[in-house]
């Protein structure tokens, strides 16, 4: 080998050090300006939210949407049918948690509702002899919840359809 090609050899893979360093070092980090709150981190620029937030950077509580009143019925197993409203008030201690009254159609019928998914809660109540279990979707304005009751003895399931107003 001539010394030609040698020195030819060296500038080449310099050159290519050079390059990659300079590509790389230039590349700027999409993630760089970007904060996320509430636990989000950023992925390519963007925030990803754990349940019960969203936004831009995951600032929002996405309970807040479904607050307020749903007025709807439900079908049982046990009792029959009956027209309710239900309403979904906001837990101040916790962020991704609702109380939800009206159930079985009486103000006293409460439950803590938790969020799994910006769209699903799950939730538990009980009055008096009475426990009520079970799970909620909310789309758009529709409330969709089914669950379960325990009046003393006595056990039958349910079906809630209700539109926000």
């Amino acid at each position: 080998m001539n010394v030609k090609n040698l020195l030819i050899g060296c500038i080449i893979a310099v050159a290519s050090i050079y390059a990659a360093t300079l590509y790389t070092s230039c590349k700027k980090d999409k993630c760089n300006d970007v904060v996320c709150v509430n636990g989000g981190y950023c992925d390519g620029g963007h925030c990803v939210c754990p349940t019960g937030y969203e936004g831009d950077s995951c600032q929002v509580y996405s309970r807040n949407k479904w607050l307020g009143n749903y007025n709807g019925g439900d079908s049982c197993t046990g009792p029959g049918e009956r027209g309710y409203n239900i309403l979904f008030l906001a837990n101040l201690k916790n962020p991704v948690q609702m109380v939800m009254k009206g159930i079985l159609g009486t103000m006293n019928d409460s439950a803590i509702c938790t969020m799994v998914a910006n769209d699903s809660f799950v939730f538990n109540g009980a009055n008096n002899s009475t426990t009520y279990r079970g799970y909620g979707k909310i789309r758009l304005d529709s409330l969709k919840m089914k669950y379960t009751v325990q009046s003393d003895t006595v056990n039958y399931s349910c079906k809630y359809l209700g539109l926000k107003y």
